[in-house]
């Protein structure tokens, strides 16, 4: 009996998590505009793309536990925030010229979907570090965890 590889366990995970808060997203999204939480809507696959985007790169980063360009140690909690955050910069950014409820800035939507972008990102990368390797084991296919 062989054993999966550590990296394909956490890219499984994190893209699965990963489409679990875009649901959740599109879902809190149509609360507002019920039109939104219908799949023929374009901005319902943006958000759920988006949010599997974050679990994708959540998981290709899982290689670094030292930040590439600063040298400090890059916790799971931090690398997820700052990538969540970092990928969900196209959707705030396009959410800004999308329909808003009434009374809503453009702008509260845009940080909203940053501040919730890292939320997931945060907790996408936790999650699979526990489930998962990280850093040279990832990279070898050795997990300590197994």
């Amino acid at each position: 009996m062989t054993q999966d590889h550590p990296a394909k366990k956490r890219f499984l995970l994190a893209i699965g998590l990963g489409t679990l808060a875009g649901l959740l997203c599109v879902w809190l999204a149509a609360r507002g505009q019920p039109a939104l939480g219908s799949p023929s809507h374009p901005i319902f696959w943006a958000i759920l793309t988006d949010r599997m985007l974050i679990g994708m790169v959540v998981a290709l980063a899982g290689a670094y536990t030292v930040h590439p360009v600063l040298g400090f140690p890059y916790r799971p909690w931090l690398r997820g925030l700052c990538l969540g955050v970092v990928v969900s910069l196209p959707l705030g950014a396009g959410a800004m010229g999308g329909p808003a409820p009434e009374g809503v800035s453009s702008w509260v939507i845009f940080f909203a979907t940053l501040i919730a972008g890292g939320v997931y990102g945060l907790a996408i990368d936790v999650i699979v570090s526990r489930g998962g390797a990280e850093g040279a084991a990832l990279l070898t296919g050795a997990d300590a965890r197994m």
